[in-house]
């Protein structure tokens, strides 16, 4: 449709009319959300420069418009992955728009909590810090404490805190948000259920109010907004990965069952996101050694990321590494060692010898070797380990 429409404002109206340039941008959007970046940075730098040529560069129109074109395209190139160039252009665009709009404008705000969670969503905490506070603090003085915007933004900076590991300022920000959406919008509203963060760094912290909490918010977030919502079964699903993650196996269970099961009916069996959860409900039944049923999840994950992604998929090895494991522990050595070898293979061509995760898979085929009395290639397996890694006693533990 966006493509359609462009063709036809340009046979109308030119290539270079603004409206055409909109529809250049809409087109944009859209392929970015399909993760065609390529063709995306394409259409935002023909918009970038369209929209500065047809209205001038000190028209106010263009200010606006090539600016947030330009933080479409830093955008797009963080998908990308392109770093460097990418925060060039975010840095350039924010300081432009400040400079010419003022630091409390709307659009100027939004475009910086925009970038903050562009920023969270690649796992650069640090940076994303930085904006989300300064949207924050402007949001707050412009719209209020209690803004639905503000306790957004609020929220978003104590995942950046939370995952820096400042639990407690993390902390703060969720208990902030939280009764601030509770008060304004409600305790039932699907805004007022950031109390699920809260409960993560609280798990964090190891503080004994965490289950109260999420319980409290998964109950409230089902009652709003039913069981297979997918914001309740991706709630579900990381409240189950924090209970793995502080070896709560018995509650992960639980949580990370409702959810596969959520997600398989909703999303379908071969789905990344129900392969992983399968994943998951098989770590919490192999670490309770439950070892036949984690094999039956892990199979169940190991096909379906296979036939998804392809063999040599990072999620796929994790689950062949996962299954074999499991086969292990039942002493099933023959297809363990199979599993093995094929997951050691594959990691050393996609993630290098010195991965920790291919070092894994190096022990734990060495041990499996020992374990069938095959000592020459228990022996062959360990050699190959880099020299330059820690010792044999210390590796193990860490890993």
């Amino acid at each position: 449709m966006h493509r359609r429409a462009l063709a036809g404002t340009e046979e109308t109206l030119g290539k270079d009319h603004i409206d055409t340039l909109q529809n250049v941008n809409n087109l944009a959007i859209v392929l970015e959300n399909q993760e065609k970046y390529d063709e995306a940075e394409i259409m935002h730098r023909r918009a970038l420069a369209g929209t500065e040529q047809t209205l001038g560069k000190g028209h106010i129109d263009t200010l606006l418009n090539v600016l947030l074109n330009v933080i479409g395209l830093a955008l797009t190139l963080l998908d990308q992955r392109n770093y460097e160039e990418a925060e060039i252009m975010y840095r350039h665009a924010l300081g432009s728009m400040e400079q010419a709009l003022g630091p409390d404008h709307p659009d100027f705000l939004d475009s910086m909590n925009i970038i903050g969670e562009a920023l969270l969503d690649l796992k650069k905490y640090a940076e994303a810090e930085v904006m989300c506070r300064r949207a924050l603090v402007g949001r707050e003085k412009i719209l209020g404490q209690d803004h639905r915007d503000t306790l957004l933004s609020a929220n978003n900076l104590g995942v950046a805190l939370r995952n820096q590991e400042k639990h407690y300022e993390a902390e703060v920000m969720y208990r902030r948000a939280f009764i601030g959406a509770k008060r304004t919008l409600g305790p039932d509203h699907r805004d007022a259920l950031i109390v699920v963060d809260l409960a993560l760094t609280l798990l964090d912290q190891r503080n004994y109010e965490a289950e109260i909490m999420y319980r409290h918010a998964l109950g409230s977030m089902e009652q709003a907004l039913g069981p297979d919502h997918p914001d309740f079964l991706d709630s579900m699903n990381i409240i189950g990965e924090a209970l793995l993650d502080l070896k709560k196996y018995a509650e992960a269970e639980v949580m990370c069952r409702r959810a596969l099961v959520g997600r398989e009916k909703i999303l379908g069996q071969n789905h990344r996101d129900t392969l992983l959860n399968a994943n998951n409900l098989g770590v919490a039944l192999r670490n309770q050694k439950k070892y036949y049923e984690a094999e039956v999840m892990y199979r169940r994950a190991f096909m379906g990321a296979k036939r998804a992604f392809g063999p040599d998929h990072r999620d796929a090895l994790m689950c062949t590494y996962n299954l074999a494991g499991a086969l292990y522990k039942q002493r099933k050595y023959d297809e363990a060692e199979t599993l093995h070898r094929r997951a050691l293979a594959g990691r050393e061509k996609v993630l290098g010898l010195g991965h920790r995760h291919t070092l894994r898979s190096i022990i734990k085929l060495g041990a499996l070797l020992c374990d069938m009395r095959k000592y020459d290639e228990g022996f062959y397996i360990d050699v190959q380990l880099p020299s330059e890694i820690e010792p044999w006693g210390q590796l193990i533990q860490r890993l």
